[in-house]
């Protein structure tokens, strides 16, 4: 599913990443660890086809070294690949209704039945009563859980999630981890870049990066 061979990142001089070379198959639950500087959201971004600066060889879906912008690069990214960040990437001016429907904007379903595939998600997640309030107006456990939310109704076989339980209380970070554990029994490939070890501890494999390596 994913192949890195000799990857290089060099930013402002700096190398960010050094010759590395990684497997990731379906259906895998992996953790990304280690200091700050080290090149771990540089590699998630790359996986995520968000950063296409680098040397070597990355395959992705069957796809090799695409152009960030390029139309399979986006076509790959809207049919297969979810985003979970820190900071929730959310519209919040908007509801959540607005925000979740959009995961649900290229699949072929009416409005009444997506609509219905936003509340059961809500419910499951355990904010059935925000459908109508604005993101803004939601604490940042809450905000959260509606980006977990997000990623689990678009219809994507690779969950990217950049420390995303970095923010969050102990409570809302079980919620959190309980959620991607979720996705990744359901057959989702599940890749966790973390600072925390109970977090990296739950995935199948721990890839520790040391100075891009």
């Amino acid at each position: 599913m994913i192949e890195l061979e000799n990857i290089t990142k060099i930013i402002g001089g700096k190398v960010i990443l050094d010759h590395l070379s990684l497997r990731i198959d379906q259906g895998d639950l992996v953790a990304i660890v280690g200091k700050s500087g080290s090149g771990k959201s540089t590699l998630l971004n790359l996986l995520g086809l968000i950063d296409g600066e680098y040397s070597g060889r990355y395959e992705i879906f069957g796809q090799t070294n695409l152009a960030v912008n390029s139309a399979k690069s986006q076509t790959i990214i809207r049919e297969h690949i979810s985003y979970l960040f820190q900071n929730f990437a959310l519209i919040d001016d908007e509801t959540v209704e607005y925000n979740l429907m959009l995961a649900l904007k290229y699949v072929k379903l009416t409005k009444k039945d997506k609509l219905k595939k936003v509340e059961e998600i809500l419910e499951r997640v355990g904010l059935s009563a925000t459908l109508h309030q604005k993101v803004s107006e939601l604490s940042g456990g809450e905000q959260q859980r509606i980006a977990v939310a997000r990623a689990i109704l678009k219809p994507s076989q690779l969950i990217l999630a950049d420390e995303p339980t970095g923010s969050l209380d102990p409570e809302n970070r079980d919620l959190v981890l309980k959620f991607l554990l979720e996705m990744n029994r359901e057959g989702k490939t599940v890749i966790i870049v973390t600072h925390d070890a109970y977090v990296a501890q739950q995935c199948h494999r721990i890839i520790e990066l040391g100075e891009g390596k």
